[in-house]
């Protein structure tokens, strides 16, 4: 190779390096809107033919913006709310000392007995109390501490998806067409066509098929938390149909609220919310959510399922639909450089 072309194929190399470094920061943020403005982008297009691209492209991301950020606005007040109630108890314990345990803690199964003893036991020596639980203090701060962190974070990172998303509905055609053209150059015309409605199949079953069923989850929760009548029932349903993504990571909200109302005396809503949740929305989830992946994924839902939990382990949140898409090429790779027809191995 000539010596010139050497020293252009290293200042190339070098500028896809640096370009890659400055994206990087907000390579989530581009991606999550990339799946947002393609899941809704039939809505977009229908809605252009009555008013402006850019009118249609910021109503459309202003109502997404409502939809996700009111929600975290009201959990964000809520815990600042239970953070101020918290700080007058514990200054009014602190000067009072603590009360003679309820009545509820004692009929907590298996360990009731045992907080209800070192709660009555703790009452007169607060003191030591907190000298013992200072290292446990410590931890739970540090961890709330980074939890805000985090919050914060996440919430800035929305803000700047929302507006590469009302970018992406400007310019959504004519990106797609010029990352097709530059594919174009290194594989065959067919091949690039062929990968495109790939990644658009698996988008789109693993989007509707795991939002759609998390969205049809949290309307079951919130159906049976209301029923028993559940502090905070909308709130606690919501959680657990977004827990719900990953499949049993509602198991986190509904078994505590079984517990609590088991131990408030409510033993039958306990046990019929148990079974309601266990049969009823986890049998939904298992009807529900691999037929909506077939009706779009290019995946079994065995392989969709390793995709999602092993994405959202290497990737977080975003590995949910990263996951599934990337062992889906993977798989079109491998049945090309095998030899195979596009989805013998699937």
């Amino acid at each position: 190779m000539k010596p010139d072309r050497i020293i252009l194929l290293a200042l190339a190399v070098t500028l896809g390096v640096g370009c890659f470094l400055i994206l990087l920061p907000f390579l989530p943020a581009m991606l999550w809107a990339a799946i947002l403005v393609y899941c809704l982008w039939p809505l977009y297009t229908k809605f252009c033919s009555y008013v402006r691209p850019t009118v249609a492209a910021f109503v459309i991301t202003l109502v997404v913006a409502g939809v996700v950020l009111v929600p975290l606005v009201h959990l964000a007040l809520l815990v600042a709310k239970g953070a101020r109630d918290s700080r007058g108890w514990v200054q009014d314990v602190m000067q009072n000392g603590l009360p003679p345990a309820p009545v509820f803690v004692q009929k907590i199964p298996l360990v009731g007995s045992i907080l209800s003893d070192f709660w009555n036991n703790s009452a007169d020596d607060l003191g030591g109390v907190a000298s013992s639980l200072q290292p446990i203090l410590g931890t739970v701060a540090h961890t709330a501490i980074d939890l805000l962190i985090r919050m914060t974070h996440g919430l800035v990172g929305t803000v700047v998806a929302l507006l590469f998303a009302y970018l992406f509905f400007l310019t959504g055609e004519q990106i797609v067409a010029r990352i097709r053209l530059l594919l174009v150059r290194i594989i065959n015309a067919a091949r690039v066509d062929e990968l495109f409605t790939l990644v658009a199949a698996t988008v789109r079953g693993v989007v509707f098929g795991i939002i759609g069923t998390a969205v049809f989850q949290g309307v079951l929760y919130a159906i049976g938390f209301e029923l028993v009548r559940a502090p905070q029932a909308l709130l606690l349903a919501g959680i657990a149909g977004l827990v719900s993504i990953i499949p049993a990571g509602a198991v986190i909200i509904y078994v505590p609220l079984c517990l609590y109302l088991l131990a408030v005396g409510h033993l039958l809503f306990s046990l019929l919310l148990a079974v309601y949740c266990f049969v009823v929305v986890g049998g939904a989830d298992s009807v529900l959510r691999p037929w909506l992946i077939a009706r779009g994924a290019a995946l079994s839902y065995a392989v969709t399922l390793v995709g999602v939990l092993g994405g959202a382990i290497a990737f977080g949140a975003l590995g949910i639909f990263v996951g599934p898409v990337l062992l889906a090429l993977g798989l079109a790779i491998a049945e090309e450089f095998a030899g195979q027809s596009r989805g013998a191995w699937r």
